[in-house]
């Protein structure tokens, strides 16, 4: 468990080091919805493709992952599956 994590945290630093953070500064940090839609997705990835490194993460900014994680977006079962599955499916759809 302990390696996965390492391993998605991995991902993110070399692909984008900001990706963590929000804001004009990018000072703040992102919101739980985002950071957990991201690690888990991108965990996900990772098991399904050893030693993989998808080229980028741009679909962070999609306006799609956006609306999957708005300020008004719940934490039922259906949403919080819908966004950990398209970050899993954009990220291995940037291999």
């Amino acid at each position: 468990m302990r390696h996965t994590f390492l391993s998605v945290l991995s991902v993110i630093e070399e692909l984008e080091p900001n990706s963590l953070r929000t804001g004009k500064h990018k000072i703040r940090p992102i919101t739980r919805i985002k950071f957990e839609s991201l690690s888990v997705g991108l965990a996900l990835a990772l098991q399904q493709r050893d030693n993989w490194m998808p080229r980028s993460l741009d679909f962070l900014e999609s306006d799609e992952f956006q609306s999957y994680t708005k300020s008004d977006a719940s934490s039922s079962k259906n949403k919080v599956v819908r966004r950990i599955e398209y970050v899993r499916d954009a990220a291995l759809a940037e291999s």
